[in-house]
């Protein structure tokens, strides 16, 4: 595919792909409400044909511009894994007693719709594709197309935070909650670091699954009624 030369119009026709993209998502989510599977399918849908119609638009390939590229000493972001793993850990057990566990497991029985037996599959999914898919909207594209990263960066990050209130809003008390959307802003900023250092979203994404990974972690334990 012949890449064409970069111009305003095709950025803004991106930031407005964007904005339809997370609008779809947020509508899907808050609204419509349907059932954990249609809900991925329409977030795939939509963050994945904003990425796809762009590319068509700019004439970039799809791996330019997510920035998915094999990344540099993957034995480094080791010490970043176990990192975000043993982190979010440490913050759950820090404020378990701030976090209503009844409400997140009737909210993930409920709006979710998990079980103990489709529990498994659906945390697969969220720790390797959802994280990808992410990473490649958030820190491989929306952050692409705007030229200025000391805007775009921390755009693509604030954006990244305020999507996840739509997963995430019901569960915490408010002042928590505001911790949690300014933590996942600092988390976005790190992770699109991680893309930057490493030139590549794959390192951002291993980082993210393994955050994931803790987070499912505790999940399943709500599922089961552990904790």
């Amino acid at each position: 595919m012949k890449e064409r030369t970069d111009n305003g119009k095709i950025r803004i026709a991106g930031l407005i792909l964007t904005a339809a993209a997370l609008t779809a998502v947020f509508l899907t989510e808050q609204i419509i409400k349907p059932g954990y599977w249609i809900k991925s399918a329409v977030k795939v849908s939509a963050f994945g044909g904003a990425v796809l119609i762009y590319m068509l638009l700019s004439g970039k390939k799809l791996c330019d511009l997510i920035n998915l590229h094999k990344p540099k000493s993957i034995r480094k972001l080791l010490l970043c894994i176990a990192l975000f793993f043993v982190g979010i850990i440490a913050l759950f057990l820090i404020f378990k007693s701030r976090i209503d566990m009844a409400s997140i497991r009737q909210s993930l029985v409920t709006k979710e719709g998990l079980t103990r037996k489709n529990c498994f599959f659906v945390f697969a999914y969220i720790i390797i594709v959802n994280s990808f898919l992410e990473e490649a909207f958030f820190r491989g594209f929306l952050s692409g197309i705007i030229p200025n990263k000391k805007i775009g960066y921390p755009v693509s990050a604030l954006m990244f935070s305020l999507y996840h209130i739509g997963i995430i809003g019901s569960w915490f008390h408010p002042l928590i909650l505001l911790l949690c959307i300014a933590g996942l802003a600092a988390v976005g900023l790190f992770l699109q670091f991680l893309s930057e250092r490493f030139r590549s979203v794959a390192a951002g994404w291993i980082v993210h699954a393994s955050a994931n990974v803790a987070i499912n972690t505790i999940g399943a334990l709500l599922i089961f009624e552990v904790i």
